[in-house]
């Protein structure tokens, strides 16, 4: 009987498995597998521009704009300054902001290169959209980071209703390298 009942409990034991844990997924906005290296710090920007914010941000319709060098003529963006505006695009809107895409098209341009719905063309750009706020940004060169600071602005009446400010180490930036080509800022 001893014996009987040893057989089964090995049966019984040898048939248990313990599956490991699932791995959690990675929700947009939350960090992935390989985040870019400035996704925390428009992720803190996003966040003080929610929680800085004088008005309720669910009645706007707001554009996101290049960063801009505080030094510059305001009028041309680095690639840098351009990966910190995306990211911020995405970070507002996982929090459920109703962001304007306006570089958007009203087509899809076919070409042997890909198909594109984005455009830097001013006249294929919708003249009229419900815009109410935009993001603007700037960001300064320091010794060892650079400082990006950025306001959400009522477009008609220009009042400042939120802003946000992050510092980002020059290691963090120097990682930031586009496929073929130099690094951004060495």
């Amino acid at each position: 009987m001893r014996l009987l009942l040893m057989v089964a409990m090995t049966f019984v034991l040898a048939s248990c498995t313990v599956l490991p844990k699932p791995e959690a997924k990675a929700e947009f906005g939350s960090g992935s597998a390989a985040p870019a290296p400035t996704n925390s710090f428009s992720r803190q920007l996003a966040e003080q521009l929610v929680s800085n914010s004088q008005i309720d941000l669910a009645k706007t319709h707001i554009a996101v704009s290049d960063f801009v060098g505080v030094q510059s003529a305001y009028n041309k963006a680095t690639p840098f300054a351009q990966v910190m505006s995306e990211q911020l695009r995405g970070e507002l809107a996982f929090r459920h902001l109703p962001i304007i895409d306006f570089k958007t098209t009203e087509f899809i341009r076919v070409t042997p290169q890909g198909d594109f719905a984005l455009t830097r063309d001013y006249l294929e750009i919708d003249e009229i959209l419900p815009i109410t706020h935009v993001v603007v940004g700037t960001y300064s060169h320091y010794r060892d980071g650079v400082l990006a600071n950025a306001r959400l602005v009522d477009i008609n009446s220009k009042h400042v209703v939120s802003v946000g400010s992050v510092y980002i180490p020059s290691a963090i930036i120097e990682r930031l390298d586009e496929p073929n080509t130099q690094p951004i800022i060495r």
